[in-house]
């Protein structure tokens, strides 16, 4: 019932994210928390032990992996994660005010009008 609408969905993000992940936008320091929170989930040594009831233990590698990537995805920019996303672009200055936008015209430089 969730695949065909969630599935795609579910890749689209991944990819957004992996690409985000190589993108040189993206501040360094960011990039280092899915790996870091992979690393944990990887390493034998928990901060909360596995055998404590209700799961919590056992589910807590989970939790972090999945704080991680919720950070990564709302510290990198906005319009970063858009490009990746494939969504159109944030609204423009002059789309808010049409009334502040100087029309002008642009010359190539060393043509004869440049000459004064």
């Amino acid at each position: 019932m969730f695949g065909p609408r969630l599935g795609p969905r579910i890749v689209k993000y991944a990819r957004a994210l992996y690409r985000l992940h190589f993108d040189s936008r993206v501040n360094v320091f960011i990039k280092f928390l899915i790996p870091l929170a992979v690393g944990y989930a990887i390493f034998w040594k928990d901060f909360i032990p596995d055998w404590i009831p209700y799961g919590l233990g056992r589910y807590d590698d989970l939790v972090i992996l999945g704080l991680a990537i919720w950070l990564f995805w709302n510290l990198c920019p906005r319009e970063v994660v858009r490009e990746h996303l494939g969504d159109p672009p944030g609204p423009r200055p002059e789309d808010r005010d049409p009334d502040s936008v100087v029309d002008g015209q642009a010359r190539p430089p060393g043509s004869s009008e440049d000459a004064d």
